[in-house]
C-alpha cells in the first residue's frame, strides 16, 4: 500500500507535489509562530527569540552532522549562502517581532503574501513565464492585504509593515532556494541558514538567554521540530515545482493560523480579517491556475 501511495504521489505533476509540501510547511509554520509567540509572553524579545530558535535547530542537527563527519555541511555555493544569510536574518527577526505584537492569524496572513511577491521575483529573477491569470491573482491578493491592513484606520498596527517585510524576505529566500535547491542537500541549506542566525543574533544578545520557566520547557522541541518542518518542506517544494506556483499552497495558512490562534491564545479574528483572507485565497487560487497544465 505504501508503495502504491508513493507511486501515485510520484505520478503527480511537480507543481502539485510542490503545493503539497508547502501546505505541510504552513501547518508547521502556524505551530512555530504560536510557540514563538508563547515564548514572547515569557519576556523574550525578538533578537532572543531568533537566537533561541537557532540554538535548538543546530542542536537537533548536530548529531546528523557528526554522523556524516561533516560531509553534510560542505557547500559548493558559499556566495548563495551569503545572500541567503541576509534574507534569513531579516525574515527571522521580522517574523519574531510581528508575531509577538499582532494576533497570530493576522501575522500569518501578512506572511503568506510571500507567494504574491514570489510571482514577480520568479519571473524577473528566475526566468519563469506566468499566465496572465497569475498576475490578476497578485492584484486580487494584495487587495486582500489592504483589507486586513486597513491603512489609515485607528486599528492600524505598524508591526504589520514589519510582517510584510518578512514576507518579501521570504520570497527572496525562495528565489535563492530555487537556484540552489537541486545542487545542495536540504540539511546543508538549513544548517548554514541557522549558523547565520546563531552568529548574528547571538552577537546582539551577547550569546546569553533568559532561563525559560519550567512550564515553557515542553515548547522547546515543538519550536525546533516545527522550524525544521518549515524549511525541509519548503526546500523540497522548490526542488519539484515552479517557485511562483508552489507558493499557492500557502493559502492553507489562513486555515491553520486562526485555528491554532483560537485553541492556543483564544484569539478570534475580526470581520476585516475574513474579508481580506477571502481575497487572498482568491488571489492565490488565480496564481496557481495553469490553463494548459503548466505555465508556458
Amino acid at each position: 500500500m505504501i508503495k502504491s501511495l508513493a507511486s501515485a504521489w510520484s505520478a503527480l505533476s511537480g507543481n502539485t507535489r510542490g503545493v503539497g509540501f508547502v501546505i505541510l510547511a504552513m501547518a508547521s509554520w502556524a505551530l512555530m509562530n504560536a510557540a514563538t509567540k508563547a515564548f514572547g509572553a515569557y519576556g523574550y524579545d525578538a533578537e532572543q527569540l531568533v537566537f533561541l530558535r537557532a540554538n535548538i535547530v543546530l542542536l537537533m542537527l548536530l548529531p546528523v552532522m557528526l554522523y556524516s563527519r561533516g560531509r553534510l555541511i560542505v557547500t559548493r555555493h558559499p556566495r548563495l549562502h551569503l545572500v541567503r544569510s541576509v534574507f534569513i536574518a531579516t525574515s527571522s527577526y521580522c517574523a519574531a517581532y510581528a508575531v509577538t505584537r499582532l494576533p497570530l492569524a493576522e501575522t500569518n496572513a501578512y506572511l503568506m503574501t510571500a507567494s504574491l511577491f514570489m510571482l514577480p521575483l520568479g519571473v524577473f529573477l528566475l526566468g519563469e513565464k506566468a499566465h496572465w491569470l497569475r498576475w490578476a491573482g497578485v492584484a486580487v491578493g494584495f487587495c486582500g492585504v489592504l483589507a486586513i491592513l486597513r491603512p489609515g484606520a485607528a486599528a492600524f498596527q505598524p508591526a504589520a509593515l514589519v510582517a510584510l517585510l518578512c514576507a518579501l524576505s521570504e520570497a527572496g529566500l525562495g528565489v535563492v532556494l530555487k537556484k540552489m535547491g537541486s545542487a545542495e542537500p536540504s540539511t546543508t541549506i538549513v544548517w548554514w541558514s541557522y549558523v547565520t542566525n546563531w552568529l548574528v543574533f547571538g552577537l546582539l544578545c551577547g550569546f546569553s538567554l533568559p532561563t525559560p520557566p519550567a512550564e515553557a520547557w515542553p515548547l522547546l522541541p515543538v519550536l525546533g521540530l516545527t522550524t525544521l518542518g518549515v524549511y525541509f518542506a519548503y526546500i523540497q517544494a522548490y526542488k519539484v515545482g515552479d517557485a511562483s506556483a508552489v507558493e499557492a499552497g500557502s493559502f492553507s495558512l489562513l486555515l491553520f493560523s486562526p485555528l491554532v490562534g483560537w485553541l492556543w491564545f483564544a484569539e478570534i479574528p475580526e470581520q476585516a480579517f475574513w474579508l481580506g483572507a477571502g481575497l487572498l485565497v482568491a488571489g492565490i487560487a488565480l496564481v496557481i491556475i495553469e490553463p494548459k497544465g503548466r505555465a508556458a
